[in-house]
């Protein structure tokens, strides 16, 4: 029938033999650039899979547990057999929200009175300004001028109090974390925020109990806390899943910066969600 996923064993070895040479390469560059920060990274800065299956109870009473359906054309294209996970299923159209709605209730009862703040450009944004809505905490949002429109104009209708400043999202952080007026309210980094990545794990933990035997992860990257919280789950509860990185040719700030081991500025692009840097 026409909705099934063909069985195709012998094309999806085939696939794997070319993807592996990658994964290892990928992988050694990654314990390479993760060992020469080490000794730079605080005990205390560090996410584990306790965080993560505290994250997936914590947020599941008001995140979507998506599907993760069979890609009928993609299988036929790749010889293997592909499943997608719909995380624009999300209210707010992406997975933001996991991470968002799990900062959110880590927070203190005097941090949730106060307010959260953060600095993005869209999808960090909603997501923050519709769980906040949700959990009746304050949230401040600086969206630099390239924002778009529909984003801005949600944001505001879910709550958020929206301040435009900045030419780029560094410029928009920096006004977050300096402005005296904003002080006293916590700052929420949309990927580089040990919960925020916890919560994406929960991605991970979803994936392999919809698709048992998954051999291999592929996650898109832009600032790194989604793969960092998937490959963070998925390798502990099966070591033997491969996780792969997949990001845009230009700008490639992610995969350039592994090579010199230090984190570089990024371009301009059209999609501000891969423009990204460590700076943000």
């Amino acid at each position: 029938p026409p909705h099934q996923v063909p069985n195709s064993k012998p094309l999806q070895a085939r696939t794997m033999r070319r993807l592996r040479p990658c994964l290892r390469d990928s992988s050694r560059r990654l314990r390479a650039f993760s060992s020469a920060a080490a000794h730079d990274l605080p005990a205390d800065d560090c996410v584990r899979f306790e965080d993560v299956v505290r994250a997936h109870h914590r947020i599941r009473s008001g995140i979507v547990r998506t599907e993760c359906r069979p890609s009928y054309h993609l299988s036929n294209m790749t010889g293997c057999s592909i499943h997608l996970k719909k995380e624009q299923s999300q209210v707010t159209g992406s997975f933001k929200e996991r991470g968002a709605r799990n900062a959110i209730m880590s927070l203190s009862e005097e941090q949730r009175r106060r307010g959260v703040i953060a600095a993005s450009a869209g999808n960090h944004a909603l997501a923050l300004a519709w769980h906040g809505s949700q959990l009746g905490v304050p949230v401040t949002v600086v969206m630099p001028t390239v924002a778009p429109m529909t984003k801005v104009q949600n944001c505001r209708l879910f709550g958020a109090n929206i301040i435009i400043h900045g030419d780029h999202i560094g410029e928009a952080k920096d006004y977050a974390l300096q402005d005296p007026a904003l002080q006293g309210l916590t700052y929420i980094n949309g990927y580089d925020d040990v919960e925020v990545i916890a919560g994406t794990g929960t991605l991970g933990i979803e994936m392999l109990e919809q698709v048992p035997d998954c051999e291999v992860l592929v996650v898109p990257i832009g600032g790194g806390g989604l793969i960092a919280g998937i490959a963070l789950a998925a390798k502990t509860l099966n070591p033997a899943v491969q996780v792969g990185g997949c990001l845009a040719s230009e700008p490639s700030t992610r995969a350039s910066a592994l090579r010199p081991r230090r984190p570089e500025e990024a371009v301009n692009s059209v999609s501000s969600h891969l423009a990204v840097n460590r700076r943000r």
